[in-house]
């Protein structure tokens, strides 16, 4: 190789190296703008079971969803965003027979008039951090502590009774097609929607690897018209409603949730 030629190599590998240098910047700074986490995502499976006694004996239906948690760093953190969290899947459906049918939905019915959205199933009830910690450094961060607590509820699997007051909003349509035909269901008193001797007997919780459960668009059909959380009493002009029943906070992201 001629000392020009050896020259010429010399200057193309300093500019190479340069521009591998900038590259690696720039997807770093892009990588702690964007995420900077350092814990990868965790998903937790749920299944959500409730059961009902009638008068031709015991009915119950199961839905399992899936929540990915997230643990942004960088940036990101810096903005507040502590934890991100993704709900995918349904609510539950109860065939009752010749009763019709009870729903579950994604609120809570103390809440359902001020803020909602917490009741996807493994958010029902308490699994204590105490008793799944799960294994973690002795110097781990809160979000490497959280990660491993989730990874022990995804080995262990447990299961729990749900609490009366846990219970998320149940409601009845007595129009499956028509949204606005909604109303809630009491618990305590599921014969006065349902007719006698239809009762609340129980409902579970429990961490599973089962699929996502899908199907719910087969009973309300109306959920095929839009992917986005419409509401099931529209108000396109946002005036006051005409009445001041709780059901008209419910939306579709009540009985559906798809990935974003």
């Amino acid at each position: 190789m001629t000392p020009r030629a050896k020259e010429a190599f010399s200057a193309f590998l300093k500019v190479f190296w340069v521009f591998l240098f900038l590259v690696a910047v720039i997807l770093a700074l892009g990588w702690f703008v964007l995420d900077g986490s350092t814990t990868r995502p965790r998903a937790v499976r749920s299944r959500l079971t409730i059961v009902v006694e009638t008068p031709e004996g015991e009915r119950s239906g199961s839905s399992v969803t899936q929540e990915t948690i997230s643990f942004p760093g960088g940036l990101t953190r810096a903005q507040g965003w502590g934890l991100t969290q993704q709900l995918v899947g349904e609510a539950v459906a109860v065939d009752l027979g010749q009763h019709g049918i009870l729903f579950s939905t994604f609120e809570r019915q103390s809440i359902l008039s001020r803020m909602g959205g917490d009741a996807y199933n493994a958010g029902l009830t308490p699994f204590p951090p105490e008793k799944f910690r799960g294994e973690h450094a002795a110097k781990a961060s809160i979000n490497e502590q959280y990660a491993a607590y989730l990874d022990n509820l995804n080995r262990s699997r447990p299961k729990s009774e749900l609490q009366l007051k846990d219970v998320p909003a149940l409601v009845r349509f007595g129009s499956l097609n028509d949204p606005t035909s909604v109303t809630l269901v009491n618990p305590l008193d599921l014969a006065t929607s349902f007719g006698p001797g239809v009762t609340f007997k129980g409902a579970t919780v429990e961490i599973t690897e089962d699929p996502i459960t899908h199907g719910i668009e087969a009973r309300l059909p109306w959920l095929r018209s839009s992917k986005v959380a419409e509401y099931l009493f529209p108000n396109p002009n946002h005036q006051p409603p005409p009445d001041a029943r709780v059901v008209r906070h419910l939306s579709y992201d009540d009985f559906r949730r798809l990935p974003q």
